[in-house]
């Protein structure tokens, strides 16, 4: 039944592309987004930089965008209610950008004179995605069809790093000349000091932190834990290791539909899937995660992290991780809470790793990596 629901939208979208790709191409921009921090970054470079053309952002309606809002744009959530508009938008649009995968790039009918702008939602990645995603692989051959003519859309994609090219290549089947090698514009907020001390200061206060440091548990989604929401790290076991000298914070991924029952705790505060990752990420002392992507930017800080891997085979045969994951992580592998204490409880954890690993995932990320996507806007926008 699915699969009837999929065709039938993608002839749609199709019969809508072929329609409006008989309309002019316009001087816009249309932002097509499931993740505001790289978006929010180049929409507030376009307004400093008073490159203000007609901009129409079509966000997943999971997202809070109020803080992206601009006098020179228009958002409206990507919603099937907004098809039609959507379809429209992106068949004459002059510029695209997309933050992800979206079904609805293959309608469209795409002209020279327009472009689309692949920015990604990540500046690295230690999971396999999009063709090298084991789970992709065992779809059926019309759904690969359809990823693969999605892939065909991106005219450029930006990277922060040519490790991360290399990745664009075989997940979106792109080649050299479509890599924009300018740094990736979400990554400008880590070198404003300002902005990191002023929501360090926030964020311990918010939540109520004092005298302590902090911890962050952050795990990537599962597939099979969408709709049901599982911790497997020991809360308790934590608190009793460290409940006197740190606070831990737990985020989960915000495609989890589900969220934690949350528990009033002088040691564990439950963050809002909502929340934005960046704000948190100031006043963390220690990082634990898995195969996320967020140690490509905590690594800014160039404070430790922890692999918090339980299901690191399974994973692996389900999604893939990323070749070379165990080399690749810049802080020690735990597959049990009981070694992500002592990992923690160790004097000295490296933090020389971390900072050869930002150097090389972050090599074109340097402050102003949203200036150089919109003076690259600007020119495209130009162009005949």
């Amino acid at each position: 039944m699915k699969n009837v629901a999929i065709k039938l939208y993608m002839m749609m979208v199709r019969v809508l592309g072929f329609v409006f790709g008989r309309f002019p191409v316009q001087q816009k921009v249309v932002m097509l987004i499931s993740f505001p921090e790289n978006p929010g970054a180049i929409l507030r470079e376009m307004e400093k930089s008073h490159f203000m053309p007609e901009t129409i952002v079509f966000y997943d309606p999971r997202l809070n965008v109020d803080g992206m809002a601009r006098n020179f744009m228009r958002s409206l959530p990507k919603t099937n209610g907004n098809l039609i508009r959507l379809m429209f938008h992106l068949s004459t649009a002059k510029v695209v950008v997309t933050d992800n995968y979206f079904a609805e790039l293959a309608g469209v009918k795409w002209r020279d004179s327009m472009e689309c702008v692949q920015i990604w939602h990540a500046n690295g990645a230690l999971k396999k995605f999009g063709w090298e995603d084991k789970a992709a692989q065992k779809r059926s051959d019309s759904d690969k069809k359809r990823f693969q003519a999605v892939y065909k859309t991106f005219s450029k994609v930006v990277i922060g790093s040519d490790e991360m090219g290399e990745l664009f290549k075989r997940s979106f089947l792109v080649d050299d000349a479509q890599l924009l090698k300018i740094g990736v514009p979400r990554t400008d907020y880590y070198f404003d000091e300002t902005a990191l001390e002023q929501n360090k200061h926030i964020g311990l206060a918010k939540y109520g932190i004092q005298d302590k440091k902090v911890l962050l548990y952050a795990p990537t989604f599962r597939d099979e834990e969408l709709a049901e929401t599982k911790l497997h790290l020991d809360v308790a076991a934590m608190k009793i290791a460290f409940g006197k000298g740190y606070n831990l914070l737990l985020k989960l991924h915000p495609s989890m539909l589900a969220d934690l029952p949350k528990k009033d705790d002088d040691f564990c505060v439950y963050i809002d899937k909502e929340t934005e990752l960046e704000a948190l990420l100031p006043m963390v002392d220690v990082l634990i995660t898995d195969y996320s992507s967020i140690p490509f930017e905590f690594a800014f800080f160039e404070k430790p992290m922890i692999f918090f891997a339980y299901d690191l085979d399974a994973y692996d045969t389900s999604r893939g991780l990323a070749d070379g994951y165990l080399e690749e992580i810049p802080g020690p592998l735990c597959k049990t809470t009981a070694e992500v204490v002592t990992a923690i409880q160790k004097s000295a954890m490296d933090t020389e790793s971390v900072r050869e690993f930002s150097a090389r995932w972050n090599k074109y990320s340097d402050g102003q990596s949203s200036k150089r996507f919109v003076a690259f806007l600007q020119e495209e926008m130009e162009r005949e």
